[in-house]
Parts: C-alpha cells; structure tokens; sequence
C-alpha cells in the first residue's frame, strides 16, 4: 500500500521526467519544471566532476536531483530548498521515488551556505536558479513562481558564492542561465576562482539564436575553456525534439518546453 504522502493532493500534479521513471510532485499553480532540469542534470553528469558528494542549489521540488541520482548515477545528493512548501515536496518526493539515503533534503537559505554547509565538503554543485534580475519583467502574483523566476530571494552573485564554499578544490559547479547573462556569471565566477571550464549554448532549433547556456567551472583550477557543440532542443526526433535531447527524455511523458526567448 502506498504512502498517503506520496500521492498528489487536489492542487498537485504527478509528473515523470526522463527515462529512468523519475517522477516529480508539483503544484498546478506554482513554478513548474521544464526542459531546462533534464539538460542541466545530463550536462553536470557529462563534465567530469570526481566522484563524492552533490549538492543542489535551489532544488524546487527535487527534479535535478531526482534526475542526477536515479539516471545519472550520481550520489548522494543535498538538495537546498528555501520555501517550505516547496521542500515539502521534495520531501515526499524522495520518498516517492526510493531515494531515502541517496538524495538528502535541506531546508534553507542559499545565501546563509556558511552557517548551512560544510565548506568544501562537495565534488560537484548543481543549480537551476532565478532567471531574472529584481525588477526585470512582470512579477508573478503567485510568491512560489515569483520567487522561482526572480531573484528576489538570491541573485547570481549568491549562487556562485554558495558555491565556492561548498566546493572541494578541484570539484565542479554547473550552471544554467539565459545567454544575456553570459558575461556577468563568467565574470562572477572567475572573481571567486571558479574557473570556467566548458560552455555549452541552447538553441530551440537549427538556425535559431541561442537563448541559454551551460556552464561548468571548476574550484581554483584554470584549465582553459571549451565551447562544446550547440544543443539543438526540437527536431524530427522522438517527441519533436532533436535526438540528443529526445535519448534523455521519455517524451510521452514530459511537458514539452522550449527555452525562452
């Protein structure tokens, strides 16, 4: 018999990401994931960050971490939520997909990571984070999706210095954000000695500007920067999506997104 916490209640939905059965509570209402979790988890696999402890900034209702754990093979994971509505369902979700031991929720402020964290007790740092600026575009009525899309709980600025406490010398922190907002998180993290070492640019398709980029920057190691091949979101792939994304995905079962413009 299932654990009644485990089940949506009457303004949540039940939602599976990937292909290694992820599933994902969320509220109907509040800030929902996208594309943008699978591409980031993938991409912080991908990069070469030596074996040991994660640690998510910013975890929402788990999805990354889920993602880097179950198909990715990375943990143990410490996901960092700071609404407690949110971490709630981070909660249950560990318990929903048999991940006690392995993903470990963390109520709290990112911006508090010294008082919170161990300093460099993690190998890798993963986060998704506010995308826009204090006072960029509209405000959401909704706090959970406005705290979620703006940084009005954290900036940049405090991502990146949460980071540098919690990485070991030589881990990785990978990063996603929206390609105008280049310049200002590379400067960012080179400021702290997190040497950018891979970008990768998001296009929706062929042909189309890039509207984010990943980055991966490792602690006080400058070992030059590669800019990898563009990731093509949609194309004649499974689901409309290009191949590389659609061998992510189990497209039946994921909302389509297409980064933002």
């Amino acid at each position: 018999m299932s654990d009644s916490r485990e089940e949506p209640g009457s303004d949540e939905t039940l939602d599976s990401i990937g292909t290694a059965g992820v599933r994902v509570l969320q509220r109907r209402g509040g800030y929902r994931f996208n594309l943008d979790a699978v591409l980031l988890a993938a991409f912080a696999a991908s990069e070469g960050a030596p074996e040991g402890s994660v640690l998510e900034l910013g975890a929402g209702s788990g999805v990354v971490s889920f993602l880097l754990t179950r198909q990715f093979g990375r943990s143990p994971v410490d996901a960092l939520e700071l609404q407690p509505a949110v971490h709630g369902r981070l909660v249950r979700g560990v318990a929903l997909n048999r991940l006690e031991g392995q993903v470990r929720p963390l109520l709290g402020d990112l911006r508090e990571a010294k008082a919170l964290l161990p300093a460099g007790a993690y190998t890798l740092v993963v986060s998704n984070p506010p995308f826009r600026p204090r006072g960029a575009g509209m405000l959401s009525p909704d706090e959970e999706r406005a705290l979620s899309k703006q940084e009005l709980a954290c900036d940049a600025a405090s991502v990146v210095a949460a980071a540098r406490h919690a990485l070991a010398p030589g881990g990785g922190v990978s990063l996603i954000y929206p390609v105008d907002r280049l310049t200002e998180v590379l400067g960012l993290l080179t400021a702290t000695h997190l040497f950018p070492r891979v970008l990768r640019f998001l296009h929706a398709r062929v042909g189309a500007p890039a509207t984010r980029f990943l980055a991966h920057a490792l602690r006080n190691s400058d070992r030059g920067l590669t800019v990898r091949p563009p990731l093509i979101v949609h194309g004649e792939g499974p689901g409309g999506y290009a191949p590389e994304v659609a061998a992510l995905m189990d497209p039946p079962r994921v909302e389509r997104d297409t980064p933002e413009g």
